[in-house]
């Protein structure tokens, strides 16, 4: 397993935006490597690690232990989530791409006639196999060998943040859809979020909880917390890749992904609650997450 030094040298520079092609890219942070699209919006990690660094960071042998010791608690967020896409989903084949541990997949399982999923961590790819008896797809979704126009629903809960070519791999999920099936996206909200600005202003202010955060942006420097995101998106720039993708937005709303129990549930449910109602009325996302949903109406 290769050390953070040697992640941290496993670099690539981008020289046009990945969302809409533009080479009107501009540093918003040099300090923290983050960049801005002038022409669409999109901020990203620029330069940034390696898929092959990714694959690694994500594999550390106890990379999902704390996922384990609050399953309980992830099960009552994955049906949260699941009995919202079920008011949009076709009951046939789902794709869940970055599928973790497997643990959505394990409870959707009686909800669609087939299930599948991709992942690119072999400890995740174990668990889910060991604990679940899932075969999932290892790698990319772009280099997994699945048929085309064999999937009812797609889902990517918080995987296109992460990945190399967010467009590209759009249009294979587009790809893989019947049409007339439906993607879902989640995605973390980070630059329009209510705590994105506590953070930036906490590291203004010089507390020490909020020093690995970006001052311009409210994103940790990678390798500093236990994700890399390659992409920050904010709605207007996630709904504009899926509808240039060709897939029209059937809903957008916010991702009910809080994992938690007692009083900390209770919070975040009055929290969540509280955005959803602000969002109803003002149609602007403040939230700390993003859910959006498209249908592919063409081949």
């Amino acid at each position: 397993m290769a050390t953070v030094a040697t992640q941290m040298r496993e670099r690539e520079t981008l020289s046009r935006c990945l969302v809409c092609d533009s080479e009107r890219i501009q540093a918003v942070d040099a300090e923290y490597n983050l960049c801005r699209c002038e022409a669409c919006g999109y901020i990203f990690d620029n330069p940034r690690p390696t898929l092959a660094a990714i694959v690694d960071f994500y594999s550390a042998p106890k990379k999902y232990d704390t996922w384990l010791v609050v399953e309980d608690s992830r099960e009552e967020l994955w049906k949260r989530r699941l009995k919202k896409l079920l008011k949009h989903a076709e009951r046939g084949n789902l794709l869940d791409v970055g599928t973790g541990t497997g643990q959505f997949l394990n409870l959707a399982k009686p909800y669609f006639n087939r299930v599948s999923g991709t992942e690119v961590s072999q400890t995740a790819l174990k668990i889910a196999k060991e604990k679940y008896s899932l075969d999932i797809s290892q790698g990319q979704i772009e280099d997994c060998n699945l048929p085309k126009n064999s999937f009812d629903t797609i889902t990517l809960f918080h995987v296109l943040e992460h990945v190399p070519d967010p467009k590209k791999s759009i249009a294979r999920c587009k790809e893989l859809l019947e049409t007339g099936g439906v993607l879902l996206v989640c995605v973390p909200n980070d630059v329009l979020a209510w705590t994105s600005k506590v953070k930036i202003l906490g590291k203004k202010f010089g507390l020490r909880p909020f020093q690995k955060f970006s001052p311009k942006v409210g994103v940790p420097r990678v390798f500093t917390s236990n994700e890399i995101h390659l992409s920050h998106f904010a709605p207007p720039v996630l709904r504009r890749l899926l509808e240039q993708s060709g897939l029209e937005v059937i809903e957008e709303s916010l991702d009910p992904y809080y994992a938690s129990t007692g009083i900390k549930q209770m919070l975040h449910s009055g929290y969540y609650a509280f955005h959803r109602l602000l969002f109803g009325l003002t149609q602007v996302n403040r939230y700390d997450t993003i859910w959006m949903m498209a249908r592919k109406v063409t081949t």
